[in-house]
């Protein structure tokens, strides 16, 4: 690369780090795994950067190659393994007992209805975005949407509920 791509780079990485890091932390669920995922999609985006146009290509970019990155480590080594830690790090200007809630609810989650859960709310990105980001119909994010959100909500009724499913008596 010329120096002027990576000056251009560089720039961007100072510009976005902060809230591609958090968007990782989302993600992975841990400080540590969301910096290695967001270092390992840096190094994937410098290689492509001459070929990328503008400034918001390169965040879509970015944030697409993080999120495959994220679905291909998780389909590799299968389920995470979910641990009752509070995050290493606080959260500026939130109520902090909802974020480590939410955290953990998130945790919980397929790694698909985490990214698209992770995509719609923290990224605020609609659901034909969603559905570019991700490359995947736009019916396939809403149910992803759907269920993720229902499993959330099933959680928050009754947390020692792990299985997602209620118990029907009739």
């Amino acid at each position: 690369m010329t120096r002027a791509h990576d000056e251009q780079f560089m720039q961007f990485v100072r510009e976005r780090s902060l809230s591609l890091r958090r968007t990782a932390y989302l993600l992975c669920g841990s400080w540590a795994d969301g910096d290695d995922l967001v270092q390992e999609s840096l190094a994937k985006v410098y290689v492509a950067w001459p070929r990328i146009a503008s400034p918001h290509a390169a965040l879509s970019y970015t944030r697409t190659t993080m999120l495959r990155t994220y679905l291909n480590s998780r389909r590799k080594w299968g389920r995470e393994v979910t641990l009752a830690a509070v995050p290493e790090h606080g959260v500026d200007d939130r109520d902090a007992a909802l974020t480590v809630t939410l955290s953990a609810l998130l945790r919980e989650l397929a790694p698909k209805q985490r990214a698209v859960l992770v995509l719609r709310f923290y990224q605020d990105l609609s659901v034909p975005q969603i559905a570019a980001e991700l490359g995947v119909p736009e019916g396939t994010v809403k149910s992803q949407l759907s269920r993720g959100l229902a499993t959330m909500r099933t959680r928050l009724e009754d947390p020692t509920d792990t299985s997602g499913d209620k118990e029907v008596t009739t």
